[in-house]
């Protein structure tokens, strides 16, 4: 394992500043040189076993000049790194202390990245060439491995497990002697499995794979969103003879930009729907007559459509209940003692579709008995009772008038009447019936379930 390994194994989207706050006593633990760049290629933190090599510290490194003079190639590879954004494996290197003497290292710099995938800056580790780690060393990392919150498997070129670490444990669900020894395959769902001779043919060749989105399935058969990242692993003569594998659960990351697609898309499908019904209320609204009444017209149902949009938005957009739609259309024009408008039902929760639609009529057949129906007199009443047919599975709402000025039936058909008996029935597969009953107007709808339910 090189230097870097342990800290790419538990990077994160905010890996940058996380170093930069981590504590010094932390940093300086680490048993190999770290010096954390930022964006711009400056030096933005080193640690003590950093200071030991380079005869530098966390003061001094602030002459610019100085650092570049001896940093010489190292400071030119970072500034590479950081410009295209490309890691660098197992560097061999010779750097100029900042007492004059020098030192051959090996090193590796990973790119650090925001969650929007901007460079923030860059570690790099490097150790002075020597020919094994001390057993502390050794111990040291193997700790920061199988602790990592990250799953981080190792293999060997036949796609075999040799290690498996507490983040693999808790990400798929096998324990270590469950897995280690058997295919990495094990965690491949079928339709993905020419996947992983593609993944073996890369690292036999030297080349890394970096944050690969795929799917892999847990021990209960759950399937997974997961960035994978694979790195070749070389022995001390740079063969390779396995591969480094450190997988994310992007789970989470998947259904909030599905969730966000979705409520684009179904954005874009109500504004669109909106405006289609504002345009065709103004032309019926605008259609012959007074311009100042057919301005109140419009006015008023425009604001009633806002109405059902601010009841729908409170229930984010999911449902209306069909009382809250009549007493908004009726609250004007209710007496204090609430006598002249009675309504009776059962709760019902109308989708979103079917509150918009059937709002507007409920706004025309209020808005028609206020100025010449029932609601029109101190003496008038309206009823509206609805309940559930269940064996035909339909939604019945009666309206009924009475004690308001006769009904002759109207010489024309107004918006109102056009809404009911056309815009319903055919957004709604309604059923409508109206009855200029003298006594008072009757109105009678019947809507399938399936457009008044939640889910339609």
């Amino acid at each position: 394992m090189n230097s870097a390994e342990p800290f790419e194994a538990g990077r994160q989207e905010s890996a940058y500043d996380s170093l930069l706050d981590l504590d010094q006593a932390a940093w300086d633990a680490v048993p190999f040189g770290m010096a954390l760049f930022g964006a711009d290629g400056r030096v933005a933190r080193l640690n003590q076993p950093a200071e030991l090599l380079w005869r530098w510290n966390n003061e001094t490194v602030g002459n610019e000049k100085a650092w570049r003079a001896a940093a010489g190639e190292t400071a030119a590879a970072i500034e590479q790194a950081l410009r295209f954004g490309t890691p660098i494996k197992d560097r061999h290197e010779t750097i100029t202390a900042g007492d004059g003497s020098q030192t051959e290292i090996t090193s590796d710099v990973t790119v650090l990245r925001d969650a929007t995938g901007r460079i923030q800056g860059a570690l790099h580790c490097f150790r002075e060439i020597s020919p094994a780690l001390t057993a502390q060393e050794r111990e040291h990392l193997a700790s920061i491995v199988e602790y990592s919150d990250d799953a981080i498997i190792s293999k060997d070129l036949n796609g075999i497990i040799l290690s498996w670490n507490k983040g693999a444990e808790r990400l798929f669900g096998y324990t270590s002697e469950e897995a280690v020894g058997k295919p990495i395959t094990m965690l491949i769902p079928e339709q993905r499995i020419d996947e992983e001779p593609e993944i073996l043919r890369r690292i036999r060749s030297g080349e890394r794979i970096d944050h690969y989105e795929t799917v892999r399935r847990r021990k209960d058969g759950a399937l997974v969103d997961i960035s994978l990242t694979v790195s070749p692993m070389r022995d001390g003569r740079g063969k390779i003879f396995a591969a480094s594998k450190i997988a994310r659960n992007i789970s989470e990351h998947k259904r909030a930009e599905a969730q966000r697609n979705l409520l684009i898309a179904e954005l874009n499908h109500r504004v669109k729907n909106t405006l289609a019904t504002v345009v065709s209320i103004a032309r019926q609204s605008f259609t012959g007559g007074n311009v100042e009444e057919a301005r109140a017209a419009f006015d008023e149902r425009i604001r009633g459509l806002a109405r059902t949009h601010g009841r729908l938005a409170n229930t984010n957009w999911e449902s209306v209940q069909l009382e809250a739609l009549f007493a908004d259309e009726f609250a004007p024009y209710r007496h204090h003692s609430g006598s002249n408008v009675n309504l009776d039902g059962p709760q019902i929760d109308l989708s979103p579709r079917c509150a918009l639609t059937l709002g507007l009529a409920v706004h025309e057949l209020v808005t028609n008995a206020a100025k010449y129906g029932a609601l029109s007199t101190d003496s008038g009443t309206v009823d509206v009772k609805w309940s559930l047919d269940t064996s035909q599975r339909m939604l019945d709402i009666n309206w009924i008038e009475d004690g308001g000025p006769a009904v002759p039936p109207p010489r024309r058909s107004g918006f109102g009447r056009l809404l009911l008996e056309r815009v319903l029935v055919s957004d709604l597969k309604s059923d409508v019936r109206l009855d200029f009953d003298p006594r008072g107007l009757r109105c009678r709808i019947r809507i399938p379930a399936l457009q008044y339910g939640v889910r339609a």
